[in-house]
Formats: C-alpha cells, structure tokens, sequence
C-alpha cells in the first residue's frame, strides 16, 4: 500500500511538472503572440528635398500654394498644392506629378515602365 501511495506521487509530481521539460501556459505564451501580432512602427523617411517630389513642394511653396514641410515625399498638403496648381494651370486635375504637369513645372517626365515578353525577353515601352 505504501509503494502504492508513493509511486502514485511520484508519477503524479512528474505529470505536473511535465516529467522535466518547460511547458508554458497559455498565459505565457500570449504576450509573444502579441507581440507578433502588433504592426511594427515604420522608421520616418529622412527628408530628401532632391526629388521629383521635393522639387515639386519647392515650387509650390515658392507660389505660396504649398504650406508644409519641403520633404521630398508625397504627402496630403503636396496633393492638394498640386490639385490648386493643376486647377489655375489649365490641367487635368489629379493631384499627382503627371506628366502634364511635370511638363509645365519644368520636370523631367516619367519613363513608362518597360514591359517584358511572356518568354522573359524586353520590349520597347509603350506610351
């Protein structure tokens, strides 16, 4: 009876102790599942006032159409500059840097993305 008793407590001790090995809890597992689920923060993008972009927000502040910050990024204030400056340019308005509006602000224009063959070979762009 006593053997009983005693390998009966031992087996037990080791079933909840998991016969040695960590086990986790579902407790403990969740702050890492957590963690894994939250997006990670982007790094803010260092101001780059020699694009297309920042040129653009240049000249825009230089008409007094754009009020913000010259980051070289697009960004809400450079679109609605843009949308003002297409709107007493004549242009379409897209609020974007267009072509046609890449033209009238002295702009290099956009190539067109190269297209590939299905066999993997280039072909010309096309406008």
């Amino acid at each position: 009876m006593l053997r009983k008793s005693l390998l009966l407590a031992l087996l037990t001790a080791f079933i909840l102790t998991g016969f040695g090995s960590p086990t986790f809890t579902a407790a403990q597992e969740a702050p890492a599942a957590e963690e894994s689920a939250k997006p990670k923060k982007k790094k803010p993008r260092a101001n780059n006032p020699n694009t297309d972009y920042g040129k653009a927000q240049q000249m825009l502040k230089d008409a007094g159409l754009y009020k913000g910050e010259i980051t070289g990024y697009k960004n809400p204030e450079t679109t609605e500059a843009l949308r003002k400056y297409q709107e007493q340019n004549g242009l379409k308005v897209t609020g974007t840097l267009s072509n046609e509006t890449r033209e009238k602000m002295g702009l290099p224009k956009r190539k067109p993305p190269v297209r590939k063959k299905e066999e993997g070979g280039e072909t010309a762009p096309q406008s």
